[in-house]
């Protein structure tokens, strides 16, 4: 039986769309390493930023260049997260949405919290991919909620830790929710103002964990609600990255 058409190009649009935002992660990072100094502050706005159509403030563009140079890799690495999530959030509503079109469920899920409890939920009942991807459902789980709980803090409180990070932790049958390290120092002193910090290889982890959890969700969806038999795969498709699908959708 083929494969449900609007779940794969929900599928394949956040697919497309979270692999776009990492070749762009991975472009920027490599332009900031090769990037002459001069010639950056040369390229950026002489001393006016701007704030809105009619505003703007006064900066030192060499005070831009030194602060950038210090958090580029973690401010990227943030912006990055944010799209990664809003993508996958956007999946997990059309996946939602089509099910309940299509009467394969009853109930659709309001809250992004709600969709991904409701998208764990699938994932625990994949066969898709080997034995490694099946072992490692629960981890890319709490990596993708630990993901939700970041954007949160950097969407609702300045990036710094409160004690909705650990309370409002989604609960993965048989493990413990992840908890950066860093949250402890604010656990000791809640007068604490201390930023939760993403480095690059925790980007590209939680990058992964959401691709892989995203190809165990179309997979267990077409296989137990459209009776499809056969995997979806980047190796027996023979598909290469066409970029400009990637980072524009043409």
């Amino acid at each position: 039986m083929p494969r449900d058409k609007k779940i794969k190009n929900f599928f394949e649009i956040a697919d497309d769309g979270m692999q776009g935002v990492y070749g762009y992660f991975i472009y920027g990072i490599a332009c900031k390493n090769a990037s002459n100094k001069s010639k950056v502050i040369e390229k950026l706005p002489d001393n006016q930023f701007p704030i809105t159509h009619e505003w703007v403030r006064y900066y030192d563009p060499l005070q831009l260049y030194e602060e950038m140079t210090v958090y580029f890799d973690v401010y990227h690495a943030r912006v990055s997260l944010i799209s990664i999530i809003g993508i996958f959030e956007g999946a997990l509503e059309n996946f939602n949405k089509r099910l309940v079109e299509a009467q394969k469920i009853t109930q659709s899920k309001v809250s992004y919290k709600g969709r991904l409890k409701w998208a764990f939920d699938i994932a625990s009942k994949s066969k898709y991919g080997n034995s490694d991807m099946q072992n490692r459902i629960s981890d890319i789980c709490m990596d993708v909620d630990n993901a939700r709980r970041i954007r949160n803090l950097w969407m609702h409180n300045n990036g710094l830790f409160n004690e909705r990070y650990e309370n409002d932790a989604i609960q993965v049958k048989g493990c413990r929710p992840l908890i950066n390290p860093d949250f402890m120092k604010f656990k000791r002193d809640k007068r604490k103002r201390v930023p939760i910090i993403l480095g690059i290889d925790e980007f590209r982890s939680i990058y992964k964990s959401h691709i892989e959890l995203l190809h165990h969700l179309h997979d267990t969806i077409q296989r137990e609600h459209f009776a499809q038999k056969r995997s979806y795969g980047y190796r027996e498709l023979k598909k290469q990255i066409v970029w400009h699908r990637l980072l524009i959708g043409k």
